[in-house]
């Protein structure tokens, strides 16, 4: 079962924003005949970085398999096994996380490892049947009071 993850109208709107701006940058410089080779590098180092974030923009999302709960964020693919999974919440913290979203859904898994991902658009739903494949799991809603249907 896939998920839509939801998405930060300003992040959103930043990186949509920034494809224009590194586009025009090497053809400003051409029209004015100036700074052209930096132009050119700064083009080249950057393109891949907004390459890459755009793809991500377009293909996030969270599944539920049969056995494993996937989550990917353009190239980046994170598997956590059902029987893994210890506690399911919310946290406010943006450190080292790839989500589109302030707010983040955080997994917890094995000892102690977690994973803060992007909120599901259907959050409910989306915590309903995580709870079905996760019967040993301690699944939390937003204001952090024990999940229940």
């Amino acid at each position: 079962m896939k998920f839509q993850i939801k998405k930060n109208p300003f992040l959103v709107a930043l990186i949509l924003c920034l494809v224009p701006i590194i586009l025009l940058v090497p053809i400003g410089s051409f029209i004015e005949g100036e700074g052209q080779i930096m132009s050119i590098v700064i083009f080249i180092l950057i393109s891949p970085v907004i390459i890459i974030l755009n793809w991500a923009l377009f293909h996030s999302y969270h599944e539920l398999s049969d056995t494993e709960f996937i989550s990917i964020f353009g190239y980046i693919k994170i598997k956590i096994p059902f029987h893994e999974i210890n506690k399911v919440g919310f946290s406010l913290n943006p450190i080292s996380s790839p989500a589109w979203t302030f707010k983040r859904l955080k997994i917890e898994y094995k000892k102690f490892e977690f994973a803060l991902l992007s909120l599901p658009k259907e959050e409910v739903l989306f915590l309903s049947e995580l709870q079905k494949r996760c019967p040993q799991a301690e699944i939390r809603d937003r204001n952090g009071n024990l999940f229940s249907e």
